[in-house]
């Protein structure tokens, strides 16, 4: 009797935490979104579009990072489930981000020797973090899973008619 009150209490808390997580997520994205938008005016303001563009493009991978654990969290609410394969993504969009602002850091200048030693550095964790990727995604699927598909509306309405027939 206490371990199933206690459990219960422990998924309620567990649930609550993960509200907590959603909402702190559409804040941030919120905020972010605000701040791509002062990176893109500033750019045109001060005439650095290029430099500019890259640093817009910065915080527009935080945007998209923010939207992989957006969907994570919808899919664990819903489902309990979480998927792995949700850190590869904000690792390899974290490491891609890294290789855009290098340059950027430059300010268009010759990049520095520490500059392309740190470089090589995060091109290669991309590398792992992409292999990584794929063998935990190749695991699942020889695991039974099937890889996602599209389904268009007109399949779906002939797959349903066949099953009626």
């Amino acid at each position: 009797m206490f371990n199933e009150r206690f459990s219960n209490a422990l998924q309620m808390l567990n649930y609550a935490l993960h509200l907590f997580i959603a909402v702190a997520l559409a804040a941030a994205s919120v905020l972010i979104m605000i701040q791509f938008s002062r990176d893109v005016l500033g750019a045109f303001r001060e005439h650095i579009l290029a430099a500019g563009f890259l640093n817009a493009l910065g915080t527009l991978f935080i945007v998209w990072v923010l939207s992989a654990l957006i969907s994570a969290e919808i899919t664990y609410m819903r489902s309990g489930i979480f998927h792995v394969e949700v850190f590869f993504e904000v690792a390899m969009i974290t490491l891609l981000r890294q290789l855009i602002l290098i340059p950027v850091k430059g300010g268009g200048e010759i990049i520095q020797q520490e500059d392309l030693a740190f470089y090589a550095v995060i091109t290669g964790a991309l590398l792992a973090t992409g292999i990584a990727d794929f063998l935990v995604a190749r695991s699942q699927l020889g695991a039974g899973r099937q890889a996602p598909r599209r389904v268009d509306n007109d399949q779906t309405n002939d797959h349903s008619l066949r099953n009626s027939r």
